[in-house]
């Protein structure tokens, strides 16, 4: 019984090393960017929904998203109108979003732009809650390309 065990294992062990090889192989092969990576999020201002941030940036590639909390934990479930939107820091705009989402009581992620950014620059992120009616609340964040 213990040497079936043991075979079980070194086999389990086997498996894994060339699931994790395979998985090497084509992260190598796919040729994504490459250069320092960074994520730094930040909260916006208190609101009716509390606002998150967060830009990543690898090499040239840069990825702003959103995340949506109610700050009510007696919160109704509701779609709420958010706007975000990133550009180089003087220069052109890398893209918008502006979903309307269903805001659940554990918060969602909302929003994504992705782009890329000459290498040297800074990139902006702004996110904001646009729901008519609603007091501002808007998070903005900026990050270095350093390629």
């Amino acid at each position: 019984m213990k040497r079936f065990a043991a075979l079980l294992a070194t086999g389990a062990a086997l498996s894994a090393l060339a699931v994790t090889g395979a998985t090497q192989a084509s992260a190598q092969t796919t040729g994504g960017p490459t250069g320092p990576s960074t994520k730094n999020c930040v909260d916006g201002y208190p609101g009716i929904v509390n606002l998150q941030l967060c830009a990543s940036v690898t090499g040239n590639q840069v990825v702003f998203s959103g995340y949506a909390t109610p700050a009510s934990v007696a919160w109704n479930p509701q779609k709420v109108a958010f706007n975000l939107t990133a550009n180089v820091v003087g220069g052109a705009l890398i893209g918008s979003d502006s979903p309307y989402v269903l805001i659940t009581a554990g918060g969602i992620p909302v929003g994504n732009v992705s782009g890329t950014a000459p290498c040297g620059s800074s990139v902006q992120g702004t996110f904001n809650v646009t729901q008519w009616g609603w007091p501002p609340s808007t998070a903005t964040i900026t990050v270095p390309v350093t390629c």
